[in-house]
Formats: C-alpha cells, structure tokens, sequence
C-alpha cells in the first residue's frame, strides 16, 4: 500500500478540503515531508468573520470582532508578514472591509497592492455602511479594485443587509452569490408612501439586471405594511424578467416571501437547487404546481419560523378573509415538476398532496428520498383509512346490534364470537367500504326512530317497550328499500308482534339485552387485533408505494382484517360465548 508521503503536492491539497483545518496542522507538524501542503492548505482561506461549522478558515487565522483595536495591528504585524499570504485564494472579510474603522483601509491596500490576491472574497454590508458611504472612499477603493479584475480572477460573495446602492460599492458582475437579509429599514427611503415597495422591487430588480454572474440567490426580508399583488404586479413581472436572465444561477433560496405571499417566483431554466421556506397563498402554490423545475434536482422546504397565529396573521394581511391560510387546507391536483434527485420537506410546512405527487411524478428520486416519503405516504393513507373506521366506531356497534338480533329472531342457533366478529368486518368494515351500509344504517334508523317517537305516546301504555321493536324491524325493512310508512302502520306492527307473535317480542327483549351486553367486550378484542397491527400494515403499504405498486381503501382493509383475524383464531376465539336465547 503506497504511503500518503508518496502522493503528489497536487493531490494532498486536494485532500485536506475534506478534513478539518485541525488535523492539517496536526498532519504537518507530525511529518516534514507533508508540512509545505498542510502550510499552504491553512493559509488558503483567511476569515475576519465570527467563526461557524460552514467556515474552513484554521482559527489560528481567524480574526474575530473580540480582537477589537488589535484587528488592524494583527493584520499589519501577522498576516501581512507571512510568506504563507502567497496561498490565500479566498477571504472571509465579514464587515470588517466596509466597516468604518481604520482596518478597511489596510485591508484595501493590501488587495491593491497585490500582497493579498484571493480569487475569492465575502464581505458584508449594513445599513449604517451605505447611509454613510459618501463620507468613506474604501466603498470607491472596493468598486475600483473588484471592477479591475475578471471574473476569471475574482469573484465576490455578498451578503446584504439593503436592498440598493449595491452597485457603489461593488462591480455586480464579479458577485457570484448574493445573500440578502434585508430589515424594515434596509430599503431606500422614499417620501410617497404608495411609491415605496414598487420601488424596493425596481431597486432589486437593477441589481440582479448588473448581477449577471450569480451562482447563488438567497432572500429574506422585513415588510412593515400589507398591501395587494395588484399593487405591484407590473413590477413583480419586470422582477422575473430579471431572474429569469440569470442563466448562471444554480441555487435560489426563497425565505417567507418576495414581495408579496401570492408571487411565486419561477426559478431560471439553470437553477438545479432550490429552497423554499415559504408563507404562501393557494395562488402561489398553484403557481408552483404548475411550474415545470426543469433543471431543478433538489427541492427542499423548510418550515417557515413562524407560530400558526403569526402565520395566519402574516397572510391575512395580504389576503382575503375567504382565502386558505395554511398549507394543509389547500389542494393540489397535480405536480409539474419531474426531474427531482432529492427532496426534502416537513408534512406540515406543505399541502398533504404535494408528497404523494413529487413522489408519483418524479422517477429519478433517490432510494433514500423515495423511501422517506413512501413511509410518510403509508401513514397518511393508513391514517386516513383508519379514520373513517374510527369514526364510524359508535355508528358501526349499533348496526351490529340490530344485525345481530335480527339474527337471533330468524335462526334457531347462536352466534359464535367469532361468526359476530366476521359480521362485523363483513358489514361494518367491507359493507360501508363498498355499499356503505353504515351509512344506510344510519339514515334508515334515523326514520324508524323518528317514526317512533311519534308513536310512543300512543304505544307505552299498552304496549310498553315495543316501539323499540318497531324501530329494529322498521330499519331493518328502509334498508332493504321500503318505502316511506305513516305512524299507523307502524302502530299496527308493534300491535301485531304483542299480540299474535308474543314470543317474537319476548326474545328480541333478549336479544337485544344481551347484543348490548355482550357484543362490545367481542368487537373491543377485534378491535384491539387489529390496532396492535398497524404499524405492520404502514410498513407493507409503505413497501407497496415504494415498488410503485397501487394500493386502495379496500385491498388495505381486507388485508388488514384478515390478518387481525387470523390472530384472534390463534389466540381460541371461536368458542361459543353467548347462551341460546331462548333459554334451552
């Protein structure tokens, strides 16, 4: 195996962009052969920026505003000194290099004189910086020295606190990646109330017309008041216009909104990562929807840092009060984009359809990405499925009530607890699934019952507890389509039963007495059976989603019963548990 001594000079400073600057300066110091690589990769990216996890610069090279007035007798006294200052090819300046202390100026002589040449520098720009940037010739100095070189040999990385006079203080066509970040105040102040957010957009839109360059986009911004997208339609169109021309840009970042929650912005053909952290309008993700990504192959969606009150009050001041505030109360038919690698999203910072169609519509996901939202699809679907059965819980019990003292009254032998449980799923489960006879129960008693209650002054003298009888016998016959019955022929049903067919009435008393008694305790082992397997059927739809395989509400919930029976038959419930209603 060949010695890490042996590589190339070339190789080895291609190696260490993968490790930390920490274990350069430990590779150098312990072998001589290594320490001239190690010594150039340390100085290649010097930082004046507080330090983060993104940031490569070695921190015995790092200079932090806690250095304070040591920073310009740091730069003069160290950095200006060094024979390393020859490898340095890129420069984290922070704001040290617009900053309105005597650092800037050094920082500029040395780029003017050619000691510090990066290929590559970032600075940032406040507020302050630009409302007094007359009175400070470095922001003259920086425009001159970045207008000096190519983009071959210089490009700039910005992050801006304004939304205007960027281009005094930079060449814009040698920015590369534009960061802005942009408070109530960090637009130009404009007299005319009603000219003022036309003209932010007109200020950005100058901008990004110079920044012909950009690799890298990313917004966030303040706005201090509300107003329609019609107001600013016509400059929100121009705002495209611009970004579409940016055929260089490969990623956009969005936090928020630009402009207004309504506009969605439609990345260049070249973009192929975009992140949305987004508060947007049914209009905006119907925009989104429809929008191709041609280029796109990451998409990802953060939740936007916002509370659901601040969400909701954030959009209403933009929109209708009939408008859809949040993202899982809209709809989406269909997804336009199909070229997407990865995607990335919470389930609740977007619409609930979106996952099922970036996962249907796009073939080229990544195994990872696909299984991801396979899973979460299952249990949205699962839950869904699972819902409907829950909530016809109550409904689903009493119609197996009626079933089954509708058994007792027209069969000589008992049910057993596995027969009632099979009745339940057939009729309660696959029934509502397919014909929707819960549904039908409960319309069907609805009428009886109301029928009833009419007649019960009538019937409880004589005839106590028969109108109960009236209404099982009467729901029962709805559902088999009988027509509508006045009172009297109810009336005359109940009579009948008491009088010509007592020992009817007297067994549907016990019938019904022990189907309340009895039947719930049978459907509760069901009922716990088949919830014990849920997160067995989520993994198995999941399976089926990820192979592309379709899967709908009645192949799940068959399958799902009968694997829940065949657990109840595992554990004996098939013996007899309720006596013979007639008492033999």
């Amino acid at each position: 195996m060949a010695s890490i001594t042996t590589l190339s000079p070339e190789l080895l400073l291609s190696i260490t962009e993968y490790i930390s600057s920490r274990d350069i300066l430990n590779f150098g110091l312990s072998c001589k052969s290594l320490f001239p690589v190690c010594y150039r990769a340390l100085w290649s990216c010097l930082s004046l920026a507080p330090p983060t996890k993104k940031k490569k610069a070695w921190p015995g090279l790092q200079i932090t505003p806690q250095f304070r007035s040591k920073v310009r007798e740091t730069i003069e006294n160290f950095w200006v000194n060094s024979p390393g200052l020859i490898y340095t090819k890129h420069v984290e300046f922070g704001k040290f290099i617009c900053g309105d202390g005597d650092e800037a100026p050094t920082l500029m002589q040395l780029l003017e004189v050619g000691k510090l040449n990066p290929r590559c520098i970032d600075f940032s720009l406040s507020v302050s910086d630009v409302t007094s940037m007359d009175q400070r010739p470095v922001f003259q100095r920086l425009k001159k020295y970045t207008e000096s070189k190519s983009l071959k040999e210089l490009k700039a990385q910005l992050y801006s606190e304004v939304g205007y006079s960027l281009s005094a203080t930079v060449d814009l066509a040698k920015v590369t990646k534009l960061a802005f970040n942009i408070s109530s105040d960090g637009y130009r102040p404009v007299a005319e109330t009603e000219e003022r957010v036309p003209r932010r957009i007109q200020d950005i839109t100058a901008i990004l017309q110079k920044a012909i360059n950009l690799r890298y986009f990313s917004w966030k911004a303040e706005t201090e008041r509300k107003y329609s997208f019609g107001y600013i339609s016509e400059e929100l169109k121009d705002l495209q216009e611009a970004f579409t021309s940016l055929q260089r840009l490969k990623t956009l970042k969005i936090e928020n909104y630009l402009f207004h929650p309504s506009f969605f912005l439609k990345p260049p053909d070249s973009v192929q990562n975009l992140i949305l952290n987004c508060v947007g309008s049914t209009e905006w993700w119907n925009d989104f929807s429809a929008c191709p990504l041609t280029n796109v192959t990451d998409l990802r969606f953060h939740r936007p840092s916002l509370s659901s009150n601040s969400y909701s009050n954030e959009l209403r001041g933009f929109l209708g009060n009939d408008d859809n505030l949040f993202p899982d109360t809209i709809k989406i038919e269909k997804i336009a984009a199909r070229n997407l690698k990865t995607f990335l999203c919470p389930s609740d910072a977007v619409p609930h359809e979106l996952r099922f169609h970036i996962l249907k519509g796009n073939p080229k996901l990544q195994p990872e990405y696909k299984l991801e939202l396979s899973n979460g699809e299952a249990k949205r679907f699962v839950k869904k499925h699972y819902n409907r059965f829950e909530s016809n819980w109550e409904l689903s019990k009493s119609y197996l009530e009626d079933l089954y003292v509708g058994h007792y009254l027209n069969n000589p032998d008992p049910m057993t607890e596995l027969e009632v449980v099979e009745v339940y799923c057939q009729m309660c489960f696959m029934g509502e699934i397919e014909s929707g006879y819960v549904t039908s129960w409960e319309n069907a008693n609805k009428r009886a019952t109301d029928i009833g209650e009419r007649c019960k002054a009538d019937l409880e003298q004589k005839f106590p507890n028969y109108v109960g009888y009236g209404i099982h016998h009467f729901t029962l016959e709805f559902m088999q389509g009988l027509d509508d019955i006045d009172d009297d022929e109810f009336k005359k049903e109940c009579i009948r039963v008491y009088e010509e067919d007592n020992d009817r009435g007297q067994k549907f008393f016990v019938a019904r007495d022990m189907a309340t008694g009895c039947l719930p305790a049978m459907v509760n082992k069901f009922r716990r059976a088949f919830d014990s397997l849920r997160k067995k059927i989520v993994k198995d739809v999941a399976e089926k989603i990820f192979k592309d395989l379709d899967t709908d509400e009645k192949t799940l919930m068959g399958s799902w019963i009968e694997r829940a029976m065949e657990q109840l038959q595992d554990f004996g419930v098939n013996k007899l548990s309720l006596e013979d209603v007639t008492g033999d």
